[in-house]
């Protein structure tokens, strides 16, 4: 027997058994995103109202829950594109922009908890690192926009296409 007449018939047998605990894998990913979000909200939660109990500074008690509030929804953010992608097979781009926003937001909230502490040289380097995710953030958001509207237009051109009659 030569190599071309080699027996393929159970290369879909193989295929679907590799779809399937590929599937299975992304599931356990999935959970166990489901599970870091949550024990972070719950140690969040614990820490804000453990720390406000005892006295202790409400501003930098606040930022920090925050922050961790922020971290819980880019896990959520990551969760729902592996559920999408488990569903779809196909992996859009909003959920990553998304997910680069809120890390800006979280890089900023950092940057400026740092001018409370920050000595007099400092503060430049600061402000100048807030600028840098402001900037960010805005052209994420522009980015998104654009998305969104590439999108519109898209389906308007797909929609207005159809109804044209075909010229004869």
């Amino acid at each position: 027997m030569n190599r071309e007449e080699i027996d393929l018939s159970h290369t879909g047998g193989i295929t679907r058994l590799i779809h399937r605990v590929e599937n299975l894998i992304q599931i356990g990913i999935a959970f166990s995103l489901l599970g870091i979000a949550a024990v972070i909200l719950v140690y969040t939660v614990y820490h804000l109202v453990h720390q406000l109990a005892s006295g202790r500074e409400i501003i930098h008690t606040s930022i920090r829950a925050i922050q961790d509030i922020l971290l819980v929804i880019i896990i959520l953010e990551v969760l729902w594109t592996v559920v999408n992608y488990i569903e779809s097979q196909s992996i859009p781009l909003e959920p990553f922009l998304f997910i680069a926003i809120i890390s800006g937001v979280r890089g900023l909230i950092l940057q400026s908890t740092k001018t409370i502490e920050a000595g007099h040289q400092d503060i430049y380097t600061i402000a100048m690192e807030i600028g840098i995710h402001g900037v960010s953030i805005l052209l994420l958001v522009v980015a998104l926009y654009i998305l969104r509207k590439s999108r519109c237009f898209l389906k308007m051109e797909k929609e207005w296409g159809t109804k044209r009659s075909p010229k004869d």
